[in-house]
This record gives C-alpha cells, sequence and structure tokens, in this order.
C-alpha cells in the first residue's frame, strides 16, 4: 500500500471510530459534546436511571455466526436502534461474566468506568453496525415474483397469500409451462422404484437454511411436517471438514467440536483459524488470548497459517509465534509432530494405555482412547481395517503378553503386531499405536519439513512447547482446514491431543460448548407431535450412508463386476453436504429436485467454484422448476430465485438459542423484536418473514405440526400454532422452568428493561406462574449458569465430547472401501496431499512449472459477507487487497497498489496488490467477505424503479470464483474433500501478473 493510501484510509478509521461517540463532527476533549448522542442511563449513587425516552435491551448478535450477547441503546420515541454494545451476562461478550441473578442495575455498573475491566462487556465491529442493517437501502420489504428471465434483476410485487398460494399450489406460474408446487411432490410415492433407497418424491423439496435462532421452526417444517431428507446448513462450505475430523478423533455419533480452555491452557496451536480474524468464537478468542497475553506469564502459543494474522503481531511476539505454512500441507506437519512425540516418547503413556473407560478412571483418568485395540491387517479378510472381534468384543494385548478383552480392568500395551486366533485361525493384526506410528515413520522430519515449508527447528520448537505443560496444551483447528484433505488432517492435528490426553482438562481441549438450557420440551413439547414425519431415504449429497448398501453398488456386483467406481462420489461419515447437492442436482445423480428453498444461505458465493459449475442450471426453469428465496437482502444466489420472501433483520427478530462454541458454562442467549418490523403485512396485519411463511405453507398443505392442535402443553391438552409467537412463547416457557429454573422478575429489573412491552406479545400464550419467568430471561438476552459452575477441581465440567474412545485408529474409515477407488481408506492419520476425487495429486492435472503459485483464503478481522451492506465497515475496510509474499512480487515485477490479474485452472480475478512479509513464501492470500455482485452492488428493477442498489460501493474481490472444479469428474462438481465431501476453498494453484 503506497504511503498517501495508507494515511488517507487511517484519516477514515480514525473517523469513524469516533462517530461510534459522536453523531457527528470531531471530539477534542473527554467532556459530553452537543452532537453526541445523548446517554441511554445516568449513575448515581450506585444506582442506574434510564433517560427519558431510551431503552437498555439485552439480545442477541447476528453479525456473524457467533452468537454473541449485545445490549442495545434504543431510542423508544423514534423506534430505532442508537449503538449497540456487549451483554455484561453472556460468556462471550466478557472475560468473566455477571451472574444471572445478578440484578439489571449491578450488571450494567459493571460496564461503566467503574466497573471491573473483565466485565465490561464488548462487541466486535460487525455486532456495532448491526443497527445500520435494518435501515438499509438494500433491505427487501415485500414479496416479490420475477418478470421475465431468472437472473435478470426484474420483479414485480405480489400479496403473501399470492405467493403462499403459487408455492404451494404451482400452475403455469410464468408462462414458461406448468411448474410442480409443493403439494405436487407431498407424497410418499418413490422417486425411482429402481433405486428404492433414494426415498419418496417428499425429498424433491430442497431445503438450505442458515442457524440464526429461527431455525427450530423451519426444521420443524422442512423435516417433521413435509419430511424430506434434503435440508442442508452451511457446513459444507464453511468449517464442515474440520468438524468431520473432530467426529473421526472422538468416534462421536454427531460432528464433535472442542476447543482450548482459553483461560487456563498454557499452550494452544491455532491452526487454520486465528483470534482476532476468524474462528469461532471470534470475539472471545481474541478476548481470552489478549488476557492470557496480559496476564499470565506461563502462557504462549503458535498461529499456524499461510499468512500473519492480529494474533501474532511484533507486540506480543515473546508470547506468540507464527509458523508459516504451505497452504495444503497441513498434515505434513501434523504427521511430523507425531512422529517427534513417538520417537521421544513424549506422549501421555498412563491416558494411552488405558483400554477402556472403567479402567482409565481406575488408573486416574477421565477419558480413554483405543490407542491399544487390536486392527486385523491381514489382506483379503473379511473385517480388514476392522477391529479383531472375540465373543463380540474388542481385543488387546495385556502387559505380560496376553491377548484379552479390552474389558479387562488392567493396562494394556500400546504397540503390538502379531497373529492372534480368531474363529480358530490365525490372523495377522497391529495394534491401533502401532499403526499410527508406520504411518508417522514414513517420512522423516527433515522430509516433513520440505513438504510444508516450515524449518525441523520450528518443528522442533512446536513439539518441545506442546510436551512440556502437561495436560494444559491444546490444538484449535477451524475453517483453514478446507481443502482437498480437510478431515485427514484434522484428525491429525487433534490426534496431538489425544497423545497428550488433554480431553477434558482444566486448561486442556474441552468439549467447544457446553449446552443450552432445554427449550423444545419440559412444559411443552415442541420436539414430537402427532403425525410427524422421519425423513428418510438418500440425501442429494450421499451423505451419510455407504456405497455398499446401495442399489447400484448391488447391481454391478450381480452384473460380476466389483462394484466400483461408484457413478459420483459418496461421503458415509459427513454430515448433509450442502456444496454437493445443486451439483448433484444438475447432473441427475441420484435424482432431481423439483423445490428449491433457500433460507439466508449463499451458496453462489459461499462456495469455491459453485458458480461456474451451476449458473446456467439455475437459470434454467425446466432444469430447477421452482425456486423461492427467503432473505432480508438479495443475495447471489436468490437473484435466481423465481420468488422472494422478505424477511427481518436480526433485531427486529424473535430468536431461540443455538449451541455456541466457546463456552465453558451452559448458555441460551435469545432475542425478542427491538423495534418494528419494516417489512409488508399480511392481509391479516401479520409481519411477512421466514416464520409466518411456513406457517402460512404448512397450514394451506394440511401439515401436521402446524395450526389447530399443534403441539402438547405437559398435561396433554392441545395447543394451536397460527403465529410464531405461540411457539416462541412456548420453548421460551420451557427455557426458562428448565431444570430448577429461573426466578421470577424483580420489580427493579422489570422496571430498569421495560420488559412489559414485549410481553404484552407472548402473554396471550403464557400461562399466569410462567410470565414472570419468561420475563427475567428476556430482560437478560437469555438464561448463562456461572462462571463458577465451569470447574470441578482440575477439570472441566463440560462433557467431553463423547462416552466412547478418542480414536488412534477410526474404524468407519479403515474398515471400508472408498467408492471411487474401491481401495481401502486410512483408519489412523497420515500425510495426504493436495488430491482429485480419486485421489489423484492435483499437481498431476496442473503441475507446478506452470502454476507456481498457491491461493489460500483469510478471515477478515471487520467484515462478514453479510455486513457488507454495512456504510460504517466499508468505510473503515471499502476493500480487500491481492496480498502476496515478496518472493512472488519480485518474480512477477508487481508493487503494493498495482492492479494484478490471479488466475488459476477455473477463475480469474482482478484486484489491488499488496505486498507483505506476512505471507508465506510462494502464496497469495484473499480476505473473505468482499467481491460480491448483490448486496447493494447490481441495482435491480422493481415494479419498474430501481431497488436494493446502493451507490459508490467499491467491490473487491471473491476468491471463491477462482475456485476449482474436480478434473476427475467432467469438470462439472466443484472440488471436494477426497474422504468426507466438503468444498476445498484452500490450495489452489495459481499465476498471477501485473496488469497496470
Amino acid at each position: 500500500m503506497q504511503r498517501r493510501e495508507f494515511l488517507k484510509r487511517s484519516a477514515v478509521l480514525s473517523t469513524v471510530t469516533a462517530s461510534a461517540v459522536l453523531a457527528d463532527g470531531e471530539k477534542d476533549d473527554y467532556k459530553p459534546q452537543s452532537n453526541s448522542l445523548e446517554p441511554e442511563f445516568s449513575v448515581k449513587d450506585g444506582k442506574i436511571s434510564l433517560n427519558d425516552g431510551h431503552s437498555v435491551v439485552f439480545s442477541m448478535c447476528h453479525g456473524c455466526t457467533t452468537k454473541c450477547g449485545i445490549r442495545l441503546h434504543v431510542d423508544d420515541k423514534n423506534d430505532k436502534v442508537l449503538r449497540c454494545s456487549g451483554n455484561p451476562y453472556h460468556p462471550l461478550s466478557n472475560v468473566h461474566w455477571a451472574n444471572f441473578d445478578t440484578s439489571i442495575n449491578d450488571a450494567l455498573l459493571a460496564t461503566t468506568l467503574s466497573g471491573e475491566d473483565e466485565k465490561r462487556a464488548t462487541v466486535c465491529a460487525r455486532g456495532a453496525i448491526l443497527p445500520e442493517m435494518i435501515d438499509s437501502p438494500a433491505r427487501i420489504l415485500t414479496p416479490l415474483k420475477r418478470v421475465g428471465k431468472r437472473g435478470d434483476g426484474k420483479w414485480k410485487s405480489i400479496s403473501f397469500e399470492q405467493l403462499v398460494e403459487e408455492v404451494v399450489e404451482g400452475g403455469d406460474l410464468f408462462g414458461e409451462g406448468h411448474v410442480d408446487g409443493l403439494r405436487a411432490i407431498y407424497s410418499d410415492e418413490l422417486i425411482d422404484s429402481e433405486n428404492p433407497e433414494y426415498g419418496t418424491k417428499r425429498n424433491q423439496f430442497l431445503s438450505f437454511y442458515l442457524y440464526d435462532g429461527r431455525s427450530d421452526i423451519v426444521d420443524r417444517f422442512v423435516k417433521k411436517s413435509f419430511g424430506t431428507i434434503n435440508h442442508y446448513s452451511h457446513g459444507g462450505i464453511c468449517g464442515g471438514g474440520f468438524r468431520v475430523g473432530g467426529k473421526i478423533t472422538h468416534n462421536a455419533k454427531g460432528f464433535a467440536h472442542t476447543k482450548p480452555d482459553y483461560e487456563n491452557s498454557k499452550f494452544v496451536i491455532y491452526w487454520g483459524t486465528s483470534p482476532s480474524n476468524g474462528g469461532n468464537p471470534f470475539q472471545k478468542q481474541a478476548k481470552m488470548l489478549s488476557y492470557a497475553r496480559g496476564t499470565r506469564d506461563d502462557f504462549s502459543y503458535a498461529v499456524v497459517d499461510p499468512s500473519v494474522t492480529n494474533a501474532v503481531k511484533y507486540a506480543s511476539s515473546d508470547k506468540g509465534r507464527w509458523i508459516a505454512i504451505k497452504p495444503g500441507t497441513d498434515s505434513a506437519l501434523a504427521m511430523a509432530m507425531i512422529r517427534w512425540i513417538i520417537e521421544n516418547e513424549k506422549y501421555a503413556t498412563n491416558y494411552l494405555i488405558q483400554p477402556n473407560l472403567d479402567q482409565a478412571k481406575l488408573a486416574g483418568e477421565i477419558h480413554w482412547c483405543n490407542a491399544t485395540h487390536l486392527v486385523i491387517i491381514e489382506k483379503g479378510h473379511k473385517d480388514y481395517g476392522k477391529f479383531a472381534l472375540i465373543n463380540n468384543e474388542w481385543q488387546v494385548c495385556s502387559q505380560d503378553g496376553k491377548i484379552q478383552s479390552y474389558k479387562v480392568n488392567e493396562p494394556a500395551k500400546l504397540y503390538y503386531k502379531g497373529k492372534i486366533l480368531i474363529d480358530g485361525k490365525k490372523v495377522e493384526v497391529k495394534s491401533s499405536m502401532q499403526l499410527l506410528k508406520e504411518s508417522a515413520y514414513k517420512h522423516s522430519l527433515d522430509e516433513y519439513s520440505k513438504i510444508c515449508g516450515v524449518s525441523v527447528e520450528d518443528i522442533i520448537w512446536l513439539c518441545e512447547n506442546f510436551t512440556k505443560n502437561g495436560r494444559q496444551v491444546s490444538t484449535n483447528v477451524h475453517g483453514g482446514m478446507m481443502h482437498t484433505q480437510a478431515g485427514m488432517t484434522t484428525f491429525a492435528i487433534l490426534c496431538l491431543n489425544t497423545l497428550m490426553g488433554t480431553y477434558g482438562y482444566k486448561g486442556g481441549n474441552v468439549n467447544a460448548s457446553a449446552g443450552t438450557h432445554e427449550f423444545l420440551k419440559g412444559r411443552y413439547d415442541l420436539e414430537s407431535f402427532e403425525g410427524a414425519y422421519k425423513p428418510n431415504g438418500l440425501n442429494l449429497s450421499r451423505s451419510g450412508k455407504y456405497y455398499e448398501t446401495s442399489s447400484e453398488y448391488k447391481r454391478k456386483v450381480a452384473a460380476g463386476g466389483s462394484g466400483y467406481p461408484s457413478t459420483q462420489p459418496w461421503y458415509p461419515i459427513s454430515m448433509p453436504l450442502v456444496n454437493e447437492t445443486l451439483t448433484s442436482h444438475k447432473a441427475g445423480y441420484p435424482y432431481k429436485v423439483k423445490v428449491f428453498i433457500n433460507y439466508m444461505t449463499n451458496v453462489l458465493y459461499g462456495q469455491a467454484g459453485l458458480e461456474r459449475a451451476v449458473l446456467d442450471a439455475l437459470k434454467d426453469s425446466k432444469n430447477l422448476p421452482l425456486f423461492v428465496g427467503i432473505d432480508a437482502f438479495m443475495n447471489e444466489t436468490n437473484a435466481y430465485a423465481d420468488y422472494i420472501v422478505p424477511d427481518g433483520v436480526n433485531l427486529e427478530n424473535w430468536a431461540l438459542p443455538n449451541s455456541l462454541w466457546g463456552t465453558i458454562a451452559k448458555t441460551s442467549v435469545v432475542r425478542y423484536p427491538v423495534v418494528s418490523s419494516k417489512q409488508a403485512k399480511d392481509k391479516n396485519g401479520g409481519v411477512i418473514d421466514v416464520e409466518a411463511f411456513y406457517i402460512a405453507v404448512a397450514k394451506r398443505l394440511g401439515l401436521k405440526g402446524f395450526g389447530k392442535n399443534a403441539f402438547k402443553d405437559k398435561d396433554g391438552n392441545f395447543m394451536d400454532l397460527d403465529v410464531k409467537e405461540q411457539y416462541y412463547a412456548a420453548a421460551l416457557a420451557n427455557l426458562a422452568f428448565d431444570g430448577e429454573g429461573v426466578k421470577d422478575i424483580s420489580d427493579e429489573d422489570k422496571k430498569l428493561s421495560k420488559i412489559s412491552r414485549v410481553m404484552t406479545k407472548l402473554d396471550p400464550y403464557l400461562k399466569d406462574e410462567e410470565r414472570t419467568k419468561v420475563a427475567h430471561v428476556l430482560a437478560k438476552g437469555g438464561r448463562y449458569d456461572s462462571y463458577e459452575s465451569a470447574y470441578k477441581g482440575d477439570k472441566a465440567t463440560v462433557k467431553v465430547p463423547a462416552p466412547t474412545p478418542a480414536s488412534i485408529y477410526y474404524e468407519p474409515l479403515g474398515g471400508h472401501r472408498h467408492s471411487i477407488t474401491g481401495e481401502y481408506m486410512p483408519g489412523v492419520p497420515s500425510l495426504m496431499l493436495p488430491v482429485a476425487s480419486d485421489g489423484t495429486p492435483l499437481e498431476k492435472f496442473f503441475p507446478r512449472s506452470e502454476w507456481k503459485y498457491t491461493v489460500s483464503s483469510r478471515k477478515s478481522n471487520i467484515q462478514h459477507f453479510y455486513t457488507f451492506v454495512s456504510p460504517r465497515l466499508r468505510a473503515v475496510h471499502p476493500s480487500n487487497f491481492i496480498r502476496m509474499a515478496p518472493d512472488v512480487a519480485s518474480k512477477q515485477g508487481i508493487r503494493s497498489g498495482d492492479k494484478v490479474k490471479v488466475t488459476t485452472p477455473y477463475g480469474a480475478q482482478v484486484g489491488e496488490a499488496f505486498v507483505t512479509d506476512g505471507v508465506a513464501s510462494g502464496v497469495i492470500s484473499i480476505e473473505h467477505g468482499f467481491g460480491h455482485d448483490e448486496f447493494g452492488i447490481r441495482t435491480h428493477i422493481v415494479d419498474g424503479k430501481p431497488a436494493f442498489g446502493i451507490a459508490n460501493l467499491e467491490k473487491g474481490v471473491n476468491h471463491n470464483k477462482l475456485g476449482l472444479l474436480d478434473p476427475k469428474r467432467n469438470g462439472e462438481f466443484s472440488l471436494n474433500d477426497w474422504l468426507v465431501g466438503t468444498c476445498a476453498r484452500q490450495a489452489l494453484p495459481a499465476k498471477i501478473r501485473k496488469i497496470s
């Protein structure tokens, strides 16, 4: 960046920062200015007094997906939110949060100058600008129907009633021929009688959704009332690879997510995630890292990333170290560390040698792993790759050499290889730890170093620091793993925690969420209802099921073949993969869908390579007959919809708890409408939003779980669900009464929170004894267990991710074949480099001699893709750069400020160069959150008038337009993880040249 440009942007930053305090103008001292916002409250003698016409509301943020607690300054007279800051009760907004029973008066005092710094309650830049989202000119406020072809950006306003009727009933909706609505596919007829495992026509409804606190009503409609299997969140394009890696590591049914116990760890390796830039929880990680750096001499950390981040600047160099790594080579560094730890016997022996949980507890451990369990490795054996079973019990070798059941309460040998008797025959086996050792020993430290670009000295420094602090160490992983080997790489990185036995210890690796209080059952049963449907069949992404169960495989075997390869890859251990849906629909494998409803999800922007793969299919109404978008803003995906349902913006909406990552005590954050919704109303005066849409559609279809007698209370009485407040009232009552329940709200808290205003919306649907407790929860923005409840001695009270043993070996991979190659998959952490879907190294398709550089994406410390419409954030950070290492710039004759073009085999982007030592050699780094084609960039036409455009927006660069298509799938599918199927957006081969 040129000095002049740097000074100009610094001046903008200073001005915008001041604008958080001043309405406009400059501030020259600490005295209130005539143009500053009037404070929401004043303090006298330790008592808070609300200023006339002002309110303080505690709520839930949705500036990103972290769900921090926020504190809102509301102008009651003008129905506007003036300012957003942190909620002192919420664990993600503080170092140490206020106990739930603390009065609102005392909690607010803690946020003032007289309060404790660690309880002052902060919010990040994304949360601070939430009020701007409400009044954005880019908002969609009325139901829209396309005019002309899909994607032309021309619309007409229609009534809510017409919208619901046409989506449900279908018809010749656009003069292009008949279109099936939801009613036509609400059927138990099979999609394909030759492949009955595909399920019924209900599965031809494709649903995308976002966890924003309102997804419970969406889930109720999509899965339980309508009954489709095709319901997808963003995991496949966000951090799904690391989540599957967590499932592997913990042998969990679900997708285990662990985090360091930030406050008490002595050494943390942030790997593919960085406090202050990304990861989840975004703000809390940064806060706890800063707190540890400033208050503890026994804490240090490393950030493994191709790009330097705010977490490891020079000022913190005595505590933190940046480990610059080549994109896509993380498994090489992890395997090098595993080798060093095994070679030097620095692992937690007492933890690893315990073969079952009871024995582990007898030995003083709180968890266990399968390091000693024996695996069948005899080629041709019917159970190759599976754990050896005798009498249906896993086998181990005792310390004195006896083969016995893992249930015997004594330590077992870590390393074993030999033959054991199974069903009267000798079968070759090895222990899990032996297999891990052999995998790690395939390469030397020097070889691993050359692969990943991390020096042997740095590898050893990492190992020594990771192994000298007992159980108070942890690796922390997130979306930076999203390359073609995300799942296996995460398994390798998390295996370092397993080797040290850190799970569940104070300062170790703990479950990322302590969970929420129960809100779907208790006083009201919102979890089940009479006539609820259980989705079944095969989802579009072919995840969660083994290929060998399919009719396709059986037909191929019956015809004399091996059954392999499958037509497209299957991903048996993965969650539903949003990144595989539209490409699979286009290809018609396993089948096509007829109705697509997209709620706040933006795959065309957020999925690497997808636009190139499916844009033609999205535009073709014959290929995808009906497409409905639901959002407050026009995003890149919904721009191709047939209909748009307007939705509320954050502070206008209700919201229920989701699991929050990084919380060590049970946390249930909620939201209620703080200001009036701006969307149009239906004929009955109800606000049009996602809940109103799904309730109306369900009632028109006559679905169970909505309308009359939708659910029951604890006494078996039926309750109706005609408006969203009926659902939220029941859920909030469950939340308030869970366990011992909360106390009734005090008169003082009721007065300070002005909660009576919102309670008028819920009172008709609550019982007398419920109102004061629900009011207490809403007044504090949720319900929170205390900080003191988080630990018991040297252990964290949050549960270990799964009661099952941590994996050194993972049988669901190692004991099964890859659906494309027909070869057994690796069951232990292994070195894996970027590959295509059949395991062919990407370098064979895109040789390094031609594609000399590698593209890596990085998270912004300021911008989120959904907050792009904020003028304040754009003023601070209007665009992104194409960052590159000095060696890249030198070879290409590029200087900071030059316009450059980055090209990959399937895409190109033009942007401004920024040359920096903060990028690893040979790497090009692009910040996420920019490069939009919608969100105010494009002006649409609604009823013949311009709409949704914002003048003078800088667009920037979208790294996902550089994404690769899989060369082994005819270039029709985006490149995915070879084992678990998540989208590969990192480690892309690239060229770069100067344009001007």
